[in-house]
């Protein structure tokens, strides 16, 4: 019996003349957390310039692949695009992310395909 491709994290497929290699990520998407209180600026600017080292930590590693906030404040907060075997190595990171950790991000995970090198413009 075959194992189908979605069952796989990599496979090949062809679409007229040409082939892409396809190969399962995972989309993160970050939407506000559960706690609403204000933090003071120096608390917040710390624990987002200890969020955004988790972050370049993670990137340099080629764990994540793509990453950026929204820009206008609303319920969704940012996307992250990780390169891992599994949701649960994932969800791994995002636990240790600070502003995680402070209920003040949540998030949601979402396998996610897309063909090896492709690049945004």
């Amino acid at each position: 019996m075959m194992t189908p491709c979605w069952a796989q994290r990599t496979f090949d497929v062809t679409i007229a003349d040409s082939t892409y290699h396809m190969k399962q990520y995972w989309f993160v998407l970050y939407t506000a957390g559960t706690d609403t209180t204000r933090l003071d600026s120096a608390t917040s600017a710390s624990v987002q310039q200890a969020h955004l080292d988790h972050q370049a930590m993670q990137a340099d590693r080629g764990l994540i692949v793509m990453a950026g906030p929204f820009g206008d404040n609303g319920n969704y907060r940012g996307l992250l695009v990780y390169d891992c075997d599994t949701r649960e190595e994932v969800e791994g990171y995002l636990l240790q992310d600070p502003w995680v950790q402070r209920k003040k991000l949540s998030y949601e995970i979402r396998p996610w395909w897309g063909a090896v090198g492709t690049k945004l413009p």
